[in-house]
Order: structure tokens, then C-alpha cells, then sequence
């Protein structure tokens, strides 16, 4: 999608003068914009004051700089990788209108963050995170699948990285970070390989081979959103 880099503005006194004004540029021509975000999920425009889960909302204006901080961070460059990933959030959130797990009522404890990682891998998230870390141990030491941990532990644990700078940065954690190893879906090159190549075939097996899930037309028609919006 091409960027303007330049404004023009026409005055009008007794002739027409034009006069050709730089813009402000994006900091990274690759940085994904607010308006990218809306043209993908319209509803990101606003936030429904009387919707559910209000405080857990985000507009495309308030979620780009973290979005495009977490990609710049976890070093994604590609279309095709930013967009798995950009769809990903934007499914499992209903478009950034919530960061815990709601369905069904009252939700499955501890899990959430804009990817709606479960607790195992939230657990982790915490720990890996500097800012985090200590506080993640004192709650719930350092195994996931400790039966002593309690549903509150759980949630307050996913509480620890539900600040905008870590929530929206969870995903592309979990892409390159995550797991025993600490590589994410690195694990399997040929899959990322797939995303970076763009294709349909690529994006499944990022779903099923790293997100761990199916396939679905709803998650596809996301995907295919996002491609169109992203590419060049």
C-alpha cells in the first residue's frame, strides 16, 4: 500500500498558490498503520463504551506502536510472517476487544495476552520476561502443570503480562521464543519458510503445526484480509 510522504495543501487569496509540504513519515516504512489495522478489522476504529470487557479493548490507534514495537523486538520482518501473526491476534481477540479468555463463562483460568496463549505458555511468557520474572516464581514457581497451582494463581500470574507492551508483543514471543528450547515455531524452518513465501499452504501449517490448532474458513478469511492489506 503506498504511503504519501507528501501533503498538498491549495490556497486561495486572489490567484490559487499550491505549495507542497512534507509530511511526517511513519519511523519504518514497514511499520504496519493504524489505518492498515481498520481496513483488516473495522471495528478497531473504536471501542464500544456499553460492549463487554470495555477495559480490555483496543483501537488500531492505541495498539500499532506496541504491535509494530513487538515485530521490530522479536526482529519479523516479512509480510507473510507479520501477517500470520497479525491474524492470529486479531481472530482470537475478536479484534483486540478483549486479552483473557471469556468463553465459556467465566473462562479458562490463567489463559489470555492479545494471542490468548494458555496458562502453560503464559507461565512461561512471565518467566522468560525480565520485568515479570520474579514475581511469575513467587505465584507459581517454575512448573506450569504444578497441581497446587489454583485458578486465581493462574489468573494472577496472566495478570503480570496483560500491560499493553507485553500483551501485544506475546505472539511474536511465542513465534520465535517459545517452548523447552526457546525457539517458538523456529523449530520447524520449513514453516516459516511457508509464511514468508505467503502462501495458503504456508499459513496452515503455522495453525496446525505451531498455534496447534484447526483450520477454519473464519480464521482463513482473517488471514487472507491481512495479506491483501500488508502486501506491497
Amino acid at each position: 500500500m503506498m504511503l504519501l510522504s507528501f501533503c498538498i495543501f491549495t490556497l486561495s487569496f486572489t490567484a490559487v498558490l499550491s505549495m507542497v509540504i512534507p509530511c511526517h513519515p511513519p519511523k519504518n516504512f514497514s511499520d504496519i498503520t493504524p489505518f492498515q489495522l481498520t481496513l483488516i478489522a473495522p471495528s478497531t476504529r473504536a471501542c464500544n463504551i456499553s460492549a463487554s470487557f470495555t477495559d480490555e479493548c483496543r483501537t488500531a490507534e492505541q495498539a500499532a506502536p506496541f504491535i509494530n514495537k513487538a515485530f521490530d523486538d522479536y526482529a519479523i520482518s516479512s509480510v507473510g510472517e507479520k501477517a500470520a501473526i497479525l491474524s492470529l491476534m486479531l481472530f482470537e481477540t475478536g479484534g483486540l476487544k478483549f486479552d483473557r479468555n471469556h468463553f465459556p463463562a467465566p473462562g479458562r483460568p490463567g489463559q489470555g495476552t492479545r494471542n490468548l496463549m494458555t496458562f502453560p505458555f503464559v507461565h512461561q511468557y512471565a518467566l522468560d520476561t525480565p520485568s515479570t520474572h520474579s514475581r511469575a516464581r513467587a505465584l507459581a514457581g517454575t512448573n506450569a502443570t504444578d497441581p497446587s497451582i489454583t485458578n486465581d494463581t493462574m489468573n494472577d500470574v496472566r495478570d503480570l503480562v496483560l500491560g499493553d507492551e507485553l500483551s501485544f508483543a506475546s505472539a511474536m514471543w511465542f513465534y520465535k521464543a517459545s517452548g523447552p528450547e526457546r525457539v517458538g515455531c523456529m523449530a520447524n524452518r520449513s514453516l516459516a519458510d511457508g509464511l514468508i513465501a505467503q502462501t495458503r499452504q504456508g499459513w496452515e501449517d503455522y495453525i496446525t503445526g505451531c498455534i496447534f490448532t484447526i483450520v477454519t474458513e473464519d480464521r482463513a478469511s482473517v488471514w487472507e484480509k491481512t495479506i491483501s492489506v500488508l502486501s506491497p
